[in-house]
């Protein structure tokens, strides 16, 4: 008996990842053995000498022995019951699924803190593989001439564009990123701003040709997918100032979230806002009869679970996305090579953070 708990306990203890359950089991049972250790050391067939317990990894097996790797992958249900038979355990049922969730929840952890664009992300079932791969390719070439910054739906840009029409042959202009959408080389992103009190919107390529310099004044995230709602909000939430002056953000540190309250103008708006779930907005003063129809047109549960609703935006696949963090890598090493040639732009504002 005394043999079969000292092999229980190095089972629990070499394994990787244990339940908090089977930590429980593991301090029981040393605390049972360390005080049953004499006992133990004199069992018959034992050959484990007193004071030797810590220095054994694992109890050596005979030919009637299951060995400690088989426990470990094939836990059965039989009940241990101490020799004074005042206590009896069930032996822990570790699964393999918790393995694989963590694993991912790992491999999800190590992405978010390592940030590529999301245009290199298209969604599975829309696009050509063979496609992607040559967009991606073509955007990894614009980017080795071409500082591309991080930048996020939320955050305040300046964008020099050359005019042919303009002073000095370019325009430069300044607002927030109220939409990012398109993927490859079609990746688009959208700027507003409030000038002289009257709001102006620019559409802009990611990957236009015309573009001559890309500016993150200020790096920020919002908590919704877009700002389009900004349209109907107060100017006070639009209004940059062109003459901005770049705000730092500190290398390694997390992008701040912007979670405040955007204020709406009064009705009518150029959409229905209330009825799109949209954290950002501050519909306190909307009245209780529309807020009460607007939650008729929120999707329900079973249609945010619905698998053919959810295919078109569904991610890619583990093996896709490990080949693209890939090409990102192979790209990120290229652009260290040119930089410590003595190129003219910075690798931070290129790579990620």
């Amino acid at each position: 008996m005394g043999r079969a708990q000292l092999q229980l306990l190095n089972v629990l203890r070499n394994l990787s990842v244990c339940t908090s359950q089977s930590q429980a089991y593991i301090r029981e049972w040393s605390s049972f053995v360390g005080r049953n250790l004499r006992h133990i050391s004199t069992d018959k067939g034992s050959d484990i000498p007193d004071g030797d317990l810590e220095s054994k990894s694992s109890p050596p097996t005979t030919q009637n022995e299951t060995p400690a790797s088989q426990d470990r992958l094939e836990p059965t249900d039989a009940s241990i019951t101490s020799t004074g038979g005042t206590s009896t355990l069930p032996a822990p049922r570790i699964s393999l699924d918790l393995l694989r969730r963590r694993t991912a929840q790992r491999k999800d952890q190590e992405l978010a803190e390592k940030y590529i664009s999301p245009e290199f992300f298209p969604p599975m079932g829309r696009r050509s593989r063979l496609l992607d791969y040559l967009e991606r390719q073509d955007c990894f070439k614009r980017r080795m001439v071409f500082r591309i910054p991080e930048f996020y739906v939320g955050s305040i840009m300046a964008v020099t564009l050359a005019d042919p029409h303009a002073t000095g042959k370019t325009s430069r202009f300044v607002g927030i990123c109220v939409e990012r959408k398109n993927f490859g080389l079609g990746a688009s992103f959208k700027l507003r701003n409030v000038i002289d009190g009257q709001g102006l919107e620019i559409l802009y390529d990611l990957y236009n040709p015309l573009i001559q310099k890309l500016e993150v004044l200020k790096l920020e995230k919002s908590v919704d997918p877009h700002l389009l709602y900004l349209r109907d909000a107060l100017p006070e939430y639009s209004t940059i100032d062109p003459e901005m002056l770049p705000v730092p953000h500190p290398s390694g540190r997390p992008v701040p979230v912007n979670d405040n309250k955007v204020k709406m103008k009064p009705k009518p708006w150029h959409r229905r806002w209330e009825r799109y779930e949209l954290k950002g907005l501050d519909l306190s003063e909307v009245d209780e009869e529309k807020m009460k129809v607007a939650e008729k047109h929120f999707l329900p549960e079973y249609k945010k679970m619905d698998l053919l609703m959810m295919y078109p935006k569904y991610p890619l696949t583990e093996k896709e996305r490990m080949r693209i963090e890939r090409e990102w890598e192979v790209h990120e090493n290229e652009l260290r090579k040119k930089t410590d040639q003595g190129d003219e732009f910075d690798l931070k504002a290129l790579s990620s953070r």
